[in-house]
């Protein structure tokens, strides 16, 4: 016997209130742990142009519209002051604190090759939480064009999972030794090939909020002071009316993840070229190569990242109890309202579920099945042989895993869909009609009634704030 129930019926239309959480995501202790873990950097120069190797804010011309910083850059008249970007998000066990270096010119002098308006790239840092203020640094993975770069400090319970340890971070007085590439300003720890030769530049954080240690512009590189030093001040990423506030002006951003910038003010002058649109944000960060690991998750999902890049010794959470990127998906419960399998063979549930990345994308290729699939999904495979029909079962213990992260863009919040697996013919849907539902809030707890199934969801908008 067949249950039809009214298609698509929304049993919560409305958010069931949630218990009331006490805010994990506190600005003051995110700043301290930022500044005591920011990098001592060294940015290598180059003499043709030493100021576009200069660290400085993304609005350093005084706007947020990104397609006139080549032009700005050029015309700057004085050496920049220089910022670093920082976010920090938290499972029970670690803290991910990202870095970001801006530059408003990524350029050449060689022949044939490509340059582009703004550049932002860097690193996250691998804390692990063991019960002491600041806790245990244990790694970082850097950004350089597009690859990822994963390394360990003395020490660590890291060790290399799907991807290999590319070598040690080194620290001075605690706070990480990164590399920056003149030019290109691909990203890496300091050490080996990448270390000071010739001119450069040192940077080192400063805590201008408690009074010392003021930003300060670093001299021009020189022949009596090659390697001149100056003091960066930290910019959270999520301050008012910063970066992250901007993830939607047309003006910063062409498209989700991507700033804006054209070919004007001399960019690709000579016989270099010019891409547009060629910057990312850190939402917009991506590895090449690096498997199920989809733009952005070292922003809004790095206990993914950080769990498929490494393994671990010690205690390791995947959920968020502050991350003001993301919006937490729970599938909490499931019931099956139709036999699609009949002959006394029970329907065999699984789901199709798609949300976005750090480019707002949700297909990807290699995973046209979703972040959870029956057989091949980026995060969880998982198929339910005959569970018992016309009752709820909480999915908890019953997937391998039932919590997933997305980042707050414009586009739904997920689409899933509730289908049954046959090994030898086609999966039958346990929908009615058979199509993807969409769902766009962003917080509370919903039942969805999709005729053949009902699944039962909880929604947190920015865990922790």
């Amino acid at each position: 016997m067949r249950l039809r129930l009214m298609s698509f019926l929304l049993f919560s239309l409305a958010a069931v209130p949630l218990e009331a959480e006490a805010a994990v995501c506190n600005a003051t202790v995110n700043r301290d742990l930022a500044w005591r873990y920011a990098p001592v950097h060294h940015q290598d120069a180059d003499s043709t142009k030493y100021r576009s190797d200069m660290l400085t804010r993304i609005d350093f011309d005084g706007d947020w519209t990104m397609n006139d910083n080549w032009e700005a850059a050029e015309a700057l008249t004085s050496n920049p002051l220089p910022y670093v970007y920082y976010s920090v998000t938290s499972t029970p066990t670690h803290w991910y604190i990202l870095y970001a270096f801006f530059h408003p010119q990524d350029w050449t002098d060689t022949p044939f090759d490509q340059e582009h308006e703004n550049d932002l790239e860097g690193l996250l840092v691998i804390v692990y939480r063991d019960g002491t203020q600041y806790g245990q640094l244990e790694g970082a993975v850097t950004v350089a064009h597009l690859d990822h770069y994963s390394y360990t400090v003395g020490g660590t319970h890291l060790s290399a999972n799907a991807e290999s340890i590319d070598g040690s971070l080194l620290l001075t007085s605690g706070h990480p030794m990164t590399y920056q590439e003149a030019k290109g300003h691909g990203l890496y720890a300091y050490g080996g090939s990448h270390v000071q030769d010739g001119d450069g530049i040192w940077y080192y954080p400063s805590k201008p909020y408690l009074g010392y240690e003021a930003t300060t512009a670093p001299a021009t590189p020189s022949g009596s002071n090659p390697q001149p030093s100056a003091y960066y001040q930290l910019i959270d990423i999520f301050e008012a009316g910063g970066l992250w506030a901007h993830r939607f002006d047309t003006n910063t951003f062409a498209s989700f993840g991507s700033f804006r910038g054209d070919t004007g003010g001399g960019c690709g002058s000579g016989l270099a070229g010019c891409s547009t649109n060629s910057a990312n944000a850190p939402w917009g960060w991506d590895d090449k190569d690096d498997g199920p690991v989809f733009a952005g998750e070292l922003t809004f999902d790095p206990a993914h990242l950080v769990g498929r890049y490494f393994k671990t010794s010690t205690p390791f959470s995947r959920d968020f109890d502050c991350n003001p990127y993301a919006v937490e998906i729970t599938l909490d419960s499931l019931y099956i309202a139709s036999d699609q399998d009949g002959s006394n063979d029970l329907s065999d549930p699984y789901f199709n579920l798609f949300f976005s990345d750090g480019r707002g994308e949700d297909t990807h290729s290699g995973y046209g099945d979703g972040i959870v699939d029956g057989d091949s999904g980026a995060q969880v495979s998982w198929v339910w042989q005959n569970p018992p029909m016309y009752t709820w079962h909480a999915l908890a213990g019953r997937m391998p895993r039932n919590r997933f992260y997305t980042i707050k863009t414009q586009a739904p919040t997920f689409r899933i869909r509730v289908m049954d697996w046959d090994s030898s013919s086609g999966d039958e849907w346990l929908m009615s009609p058979e199509s993807y539902y969409s769902v766009t809030a962003t917080a509370g707890s919903f039942t969805y009634d999709f005729g053949r199934s009902r699944l039962a969801v909880t929604l947190v908008n920015a865990p922790g704030l």
